[in-house]
């Protein structure tokens, strides 16, 4: 009996593929392209014309941590490419319409909104309407002075920090590694 076995088959039962690696590896060229090209001058950023408001409760002492909210006013027009979450969060679109693109497919999200961003997501954005957009975390800081703490707690700095693979040359190694082949 002849049996071949493709790199997304192995990694579907990891929960992960090749589509997902994929996309990663699309959104992060995306991500590269876009700031060379604003370093370049030949875009301009608008992330200075997106508005944050911080908010937080104070900790519960039960569960020893308070609940961050960072709502982002992203004027129409605007592309935002995020950062890579390492857990999953409450998302609220209480204005607005965006298109969504993910390792998961793409989305239009239209205000009322109310949805889970999953571990290890990172997403490009289109704003098609000025759109207001709130995530909700978990952390144990309390302040804004503590962005740069709450940052590391919940943001990862590449997928390989959450055992991902990035790219096609990632996956490969790591279905080797793994003994899948």
């Amino acid at each position: 009996m002849d049996m071949t076995v493709t790199y997304e088959g192995i990694l579907a039962k990891e929960d992960d593929n090749a589509a997902k690696v994929k996309f990663r590896e699309n959104v992060q060229a995306a991500e590269k392209g876009l700031l060379d090209l604003i370093s370049q001058g030949a875009v301009e950023s608008t992330l200075e014309n997106c508005t944050l408001t911080h908010y937080f409760t104070p900790k519960d002492d039960k569960y020893g941590c308070c609940t961050y909210a960072r709502e982002m006013l992203i004027p129409k027009g605007t592309v935002i490419i995020g950062k890579i979450h390492r857990h999953q969060h409450l998302n609220f679109i209480s204005k607005g319409r965006a298109v969504v693109f993910t390792e998961f497919g793409t989305k239009v999200l239209q205000a009322p909104c109310t949805f889970i961003s999953e571990i290890g997501l990172k997403r490009a954005v289109y704003a098609e309407e000025d759109t207001l957009w709130t995530t909700v975390h978990l952390t144990e800081f309390e302040t804004e002075a503590q962005l740069d703490d709450i940052e590391k707690e919940v943001i990862a700095p590449d997928y390989g920090a959450l055992g991902l693979p990035a790219d096609t040359n990632e996956m490969k190694k790591l279905i080797l590694e793994r003994g899948l082949l």
